[in-house]
Formats: structure tokens, C-alpha cells, sequence
């Protein structure tokens, strides 16, 4: 069995970002070809930001089927999977970032932070290393694992969800560090997946041990 699979649209960042992480990425899965895929051979799938919608939407049974039977996804947005995704109610909501501008500013922050007891990718990828900017934002719902939160608890931007009942694991985020990173604009993007890739695999590994 592979620890990972990347689903990738064929977007520029999205390529070349697996190039980034191939050490940690077993292959490239073409979106156009998932239909001659079996997901079941990986223990983690990602989807990256900004992937193609409408395709992925025509293999919403195929994730559902792959989360039911024990996978682990992880879905970077823009990914919008509440729309297609049915095997979890994702409670999106419509919540743009205040200040876009705001890393220009002296003293500038974005208004998130990390809940404690930090979840595991937290310990691995400070908070500096998730802010840049973020699109829509997630209610907290029972058994879910806030990873990124909106100040005052607003709602969350990345969570960790296990399904019951034998089912898998689900990681959601509404921040998009794929396409910008391997465009080469925003550092913080960068950082970011330094620090998620290693962690990905590594607790891939745990999990499996």
C-alpha cells in the first residue's frame, strides 16, 4: 500500500509544487483520470487548492466510498467539497478575510490563532506559517478537532474530523498554500507545506504503525 496520492488539476502550482514534495508524495493522480484510479491504494489523499470543481463534484461517490472505508483526505481551499462531499456535513460558511493587506502593515496580523490544546500539525507548522489570507470559514461541530481558529471563536479555518464507526479521516482548510507556493508568491505558503508534507508522511506512518 502508498502512504500518498495528490490529486492535481494540472495547474502550474499544482505541479509544481509535487515537484517541491515528491520525496514525501508517492504519485501524481491526473483529476481528468480519476475514474481509472483506486483510491484504497493510498492511506492519505490531497486535494490541492484551487482544483477543478466540476470534476471533482463527478467523483463525489468515489471519495465518499474512500473516507467510508477507513482513507484519509485532506482538501485544501478553494476545494468547496461541502458542495460535493455527502459522507460529512461540512458546515461552510461565507467569511472573507478582513485585511488582505494586512502583512504590509507594521504590527499586521490576521485574525486567527491556534486553539489549544493544539492539534498535532499545529505543534508542527506555527501559527506564522498558516496566516496569509483564508476563504470562507467552517462552525465547529461535535467530534471535529479545530486546527486554525478565527479570533473570538468564530468559526474555524482547518479542522480534523474522524468519521465514526470504522470510517476515515477528514482534514478541511480554508486557506490555499498549493497554488500560491508553487507560483513563488507568499512565503508564508511555503513555510507552511515544509512543515505539512514531513508531517503528513510522518503521521501517515503512525497511524499505520
Amino acid at each position: 500500500m502508498k502512504d500518498i496520492g495528490y490529486v492535481c488539476s494540472g495547474d502550474g502550482g499544482q505541479v509544481t509544487t509535487f515537484d517541491d514534495y515528491r520525496a514525501y508524495i508517492d504519485d501524481m493522480i491526473y483529476v481528468m483520470e480519476l475514474d481509472r484510479v483506486d483510491l484504497q491504494q493510498y492511506r492519505a489523499i490531497v486535494i490541492p487548492d484551487f482544483s477543478n470543481q466540476e470534476v471533482l463534484a463527478r467523483h463525489a461517490g468515489k471519495f465518499d466510498d474512500y473516507l467510508a472505508k477507513g482513507g484519509f483526505l485532506i482538501a485544501f481551499e478553494p476545494s468547496r467539497l461541502d458542495q460535493w462531499l455527502t459522507i460529512v456535513d461540512v458546515p461552510w460558511f461565507e467569511r472573507g478575510t478582513k485585511d488582505w493587506k494586512w502583512w504590509m502593515k507594521p504590527g499586521g496580523r490576521l485574525e486567527v490563532y491556534q486553539p489549544e490544546p493544539k492539534h498535532p500539525m499545529a505543534e508542527a507548522i506555527p501559527v506564522a506559517d498558516m496566516s496569509w489570507h483564508f476563504f470562507g470559514a467552517y462552525r465547529f461541530f461535535p467530534g471535529a478537532q479545530p486546527i486554525l481558529n478565527l479570533d473570538n471563536d468564530e468559526g474555524c479555518l482547518m479542522f480534523d474530523y474522524r468519521l465514526p464507526e470504522g470510517g476515515g479521516r477528514l482534514i478541511c482548510s480554508t486557506i490555499d498554500p498549493v497554488v500560491h507556493s508553487g507560483r513563488r508568491f507568499m512565503p508564508a505558503t511555503t513555510r507552511f507545506l515544509n512543515g505539512f508534507f514531513p508531517w503528513l508522511k510522518a503521521e501517515v506512518a503512525r497511524e499505520h504503525a
